[in-house]
């Protein structure tokens, strides 16, 4: 919407009411093209179908639903369809929630009873957005100087606080399937996609579904920008001395409400085998038509085309521009049908499956996790994700601040006299003093227990020592049989501890204890 729109609305103007005949007009005129409303139900939809049916509003009076018509008329000037399609939902159930009209009051006083009556009965503690849309259309429509709207239930509508959704709080907090993925989800995640694009050709159902995923994973985009791009967003430029391929792809922005579609790019680099895949789709969908002498200039074309197996075209928009999209629902489950897609391979060669639950908004807020702890401009990041503010971007980089403060914690808690010698605050003598250094990373009973062996791994143990050492191939156990025999009384003890003295005997012949046994057995053997 414009920067007047956006303006809090001051619900202390005082406005003319202007008297308009009942809504009659033919057509109107929206953010890009004209719109039928001559019928019952209106297209309004740019890029996909979004449909707006009248008679769902039947128990509105006729004066009350000519007076809705004047503001969606302005709010289709300069907002997108589905905001627009949002008003029009909160008032169809407005409209269900409203018994019967009287002839006494008058509609004006009817209507704001009935407004507050919807807002007192559907408050709610987590998201009222909805509520929101409905104070919304009410203050524009009394701006708009439309009779049945009052000034008083403008001044009260504006006093009232409601809760908006919790943004960013699957980035804050972990939630399962929902919060970004993690380094190693991300590297297996990639891992398997290159795998993937290996075992299948261009041709293959699943290839146009990989594209997009992997635009997901690089980018972070939103699936109605890849359902807007079309073949001239794509470039190819070839270096004339070594032959060496680069790949752009402009993606046209939608977040920016009131600009028209398409109207506004950011130039995005991709890829060389990204680049590559994108090449290969254009290729077979469209075939010779797009040699490199051609691709540049038919811009009517789209990236991504939907298929029919009955062989004819199905609608898919209202804006014909965009009438051979796959829609969003391709776009949207593209991630999980991929993953799906390996899975299935995986499984039939007998891997684990992934058991990744992938999303194109999980997708997008990865790649603005891991961009900003990368240390990303804040700018840069919003102009990325094509926001319009900062205000959306900033809970990655509070991410960012809590988990330094959280380092900071274990760095303070753990490694201060550590870094106290290296400041010069303390001698070596003393940190040695503070500081048993021969400790091993295990249960509390374990820690102080030192010299039961080498590893021989070279790296961090991600198991669980000692409890893991006494099974694996590459531990190198001392010959002092006294240490291992005091771990295998404190594994013993622990059990005793948790399980009490009557623990079933199968708890004391667990793998670690029995290889832990074994070994004191032998060095007994040894020994004697």
């Amino acid at each position: 919407m414009t920067q007047a729109t956006r303006a809090r609305l001051k619900p202390n103007a005082i406005i003319s009411p202007i008297d308009r005949p009942l809504f009659d007009k033919a057509s109107i005129m929206g953010r890009s093209r004209r719109i039928d409303t001559s019928a019952e139900v209106w297209q309004i939809g740019e890029t996909e179908p979004v449909s707006l049916n009248w008679s769902a509003l039947s128990r509105f009076p006729e004066l009350l639903v000519s007076e809705i018509k004047y503001a969606l008329e302005f709010f289709l000037e300069k907002m997108s369809p589905n905001t627009v399609a949002n008003f029009f939902e909160i008032l169809k159930r407005l409209c269900k929630s409203i018994d019967e009209w009287e002839d006494e009051p008058s509609l004006a006083q009817q209507l704001s009873e009935f407004v507050f009556d919807f807002i007192v009965s559907n408050r709610n503690r987590d998201d009222e957005t909805h509520l929101n849309n409905l104070r919304h259309w009410y203050l524009r429509s009394y701006h708009l100087g439309l009779t049945l709207f009052e000034r008083k239930t403008c001044q009260v509508l504006s006093k009232l606080s409601f809760k908006g959704n919790h943004k960013g709080l699957d980035v804050m907090v972990y939630m399962e399937g929902r919060s970004p993925l993690r380094s190693d989800e991300m590297t297996l995640l990639r891992k398997s996609l290159y795998e993937c694009r290996q075992r299948v050709t261009p041709y293959h159902p699943i290839f146009p579904k990989l594209v997009a995923t992997w635009l997901f994973v690089v980018l972070g985009v939103r699936p109605k920008q890849l359902l807007l791009l079309m073949t001239a967003d794509f470039s190819v430029n070839v270096d004339e001395d070594t032959g060496n391929k680069t790949y752009l792809l402009n993606v046209p922005s939608v977040k920016k409400r009131h600009m028209l579609p398409r109207t506004q790019f950011k130039s995005r680099i991709l890829p060389v085998f990204l680049g590559e895949m994108i090449e290969q789709l254009i290729s077979v969908t469209y075939g010779d038509l797009f040699s490199s002498q051609l691709m540049a200039g038919n811009e009517e074309q789209l990236l991504f085309i939907g298929k029919n197996d009955n062989g004819r075209r199905n609608r898919q928009a209202t804006f014909e521009r965009f009438e051979a999209s796959p829609g969003y629902s391709f776009f949207h489950n593209s991630p999980s049908d991929v993953i799906a897609f390996i899975d299935e391979w995986r499984v039939s060669k007998g891997l684990p499956a992934l058991d990744l639950k992938l999303t194109p908004r999980r997708l997008r807020k990865t790649f603005a996790t891991h961009a900003a702890l990368m240390g990303t401009p804040a700018i840069a990041l919003m102009e990325l994700l094509d926001h319009e503010d900062l205000q959306h971007i900033m809970v990655y980089y509070q991410l960012g601040v809590n988990f330094s403060l959280r380092v900071d914690a274990v760095y303070k808690k753990y490694f201060s006299d550590h870094l106290a010698f290296f400041e010069g605050k303390i001698t070596l003598k003393e940190l040695v003093k503070r500081k048993n250094i021969n400790t091993v990373f295990g249960p509390d009973s374990l820690k102080k227990l030192v010299g039961i062996g080498l590893c021989a791994k070279g790296s961090p143990c991600s198991l669980q020592p000692p409890y893991s050492c006494y099974g694996c191939n590459k531990f190198e156990a001392s010959n002092d049989i006294s240490v291992h025999q005091e771990v295998l009384m404190a594994m013993q003890n622990e059990v005793r501890e948790k399980f009490g003295d009557d623990a079933p005997p199968g708890f004391y012949t667990v793998p670690h204890i029995n290889a832990c046994n074994e070994l004191v057995r032998r060095l007994e053997v040894d020994h004697e």
